[in-house]
C-alpha cells in the first residue's frame, strides 16, 4: 500500500503521540531501599568522653543511657532512658538540654510545614503511615522519622537522598534491647560489686542471643552471656583490660 504525504504526516504525529506516553510512564521511580548516610552517627557508650559519663552519674541519677550520637557538627547528643536529650560539645562539656527552647543546630518542624515535594513523597509512597519527628539539621537537610521507626532523608530543596544510616551502624546491633540495671540477671550484679566497686551502670542491654552488655561509668564495658557469666570487659578504648592484665 503507497502511503500519501498527508498518511505519512498522520502516521508520524501519531507514532511521536505514543512515544511520549510510553516516555510519561517510564517515569524513574525512587529506590525506597537507597541509603542516605544521616547528620548524625551513633557512638558506643564507653567510647564517651568521661566528663559526659561523669555528668550523668551526678545529674541524673539513676537513669541510664539510651542512644549516643555525635553531630555533623561534633557536639554528642545523649539521649537517657526517661527520654531527655542532653547536649555536649566535643570536649564532653555540657551545653544544655535539648528542648523547645534549644535546638543546638537542629530545628524541629512541624509536618505541615515541610516542603511541599516531601510532603507529597510521602503521601505517594508512605501513605497512611505518620510523621513522628521532622527535623532540619543543620548540614540543611531534611531528617523525617515515620511512625514505623523508618528514618529518611532528604536534602535542602525537598529531593529524597535515601533512608538514614551512618556509618557505626553495623557496629550498633540492630537487635539491642535496653534493659533497667535492676533487671539484670544476680550473677552480673555480684560480679559488678565484687569487681567494680565503687562504680554504677549507665547502660544495659540484652542482645539478640540472650547475652548482656553493660557499660559502667567509669567507661568499661562488659560483656556476659546469657546466663550471666562474666565473658569480657573493655575499656573506653576498646582494649581488652584482661590482655593489659597478662602483658
Amino acid at each position: 500500500m503507497k502511503l500519501n504525504k498527508f498518511s505519512i504526516g498522520i502516521l508520524f504525529v501519531f507514532l511521536s503521540l505514543q512515544s511520549c506516553s510510553e516516555d510519561d510512564n517510564s517515569v524513574a521511580q525512587p529506590d525506597l531501599n537507597a541509603v542516605a548516610f544521616s547528620a548524625d552517627s551513633h557512638v558506643s557508650t564507653s567510647s564517651l568522653p568521661q566528663s559526659i559519663l561523669d555528668y550523668i552519674t551526678n545529674e541524673y541519677p539513676g537513669l541510664t543511657i539510651h542512644e549516643a550520637e555525635v553531630e555533623d557538627n561534633q557536639n554528642f547528643e545523649i539521649t537517657l532512658s526517661n527520654g531527655i536529650e542532653l547536649i555536649f560539645n566535643a570536649q564532653g562539656e555540657f551545653l544544655g538540654v535539648d528542648d523547645d527552647n534549644n535546638d543546638f543546630g537542629d530545628i524541629d518542624i512541624e509536618p505541615a510545614d515541610l516542603p511541599q515535594n516531601i510532603i507529597e513523597f510521602l503521601n505517594i509512597h508512605y501513605t497512611g503511615i505518620a510523621i513522628e519527628e521532622a527535623e532540619l539539621e543543620s548540614n540543611g537537610n531534611y531528617e523525617i522519622e515515620l511512625e514505623n521507626d523508618i528514618e529518611l532523608i532528604f536534602d535542602g530543596n525537598g529531593n529524597f537522598l535515601g533512608q538514614a544510616r551512618d556509618e557505626n551502624d553495623d557496629d550498633q546491633g540492630e537487635n539491642e534491647q535496653d534493659i533497667h540495671p535492676d533487671d539484670l540477671p544476680d550473677a552480673i550484679l555480684d560480679y559488678i560489686a565484687a569487681n567494680y566497686e565503687g562504680y554504677s551502670i549507665i547502660e544495659a542491654e540484652i542482645e539478640e542471643d540472650g547475652s548482656y552488655d553493660v557499660t559502667l561509668n567509669n567507661g568499661v564495658e562488659l560483656e556476659f552471656d546469657a546466663d550471666g557469666n562474666f565473658l569480657s570487659a573493655e575499656d573506653g578504648n576498646g582494649e581488652d583490660e584482661d590482655e593489659e592484665e597478662n602483658d
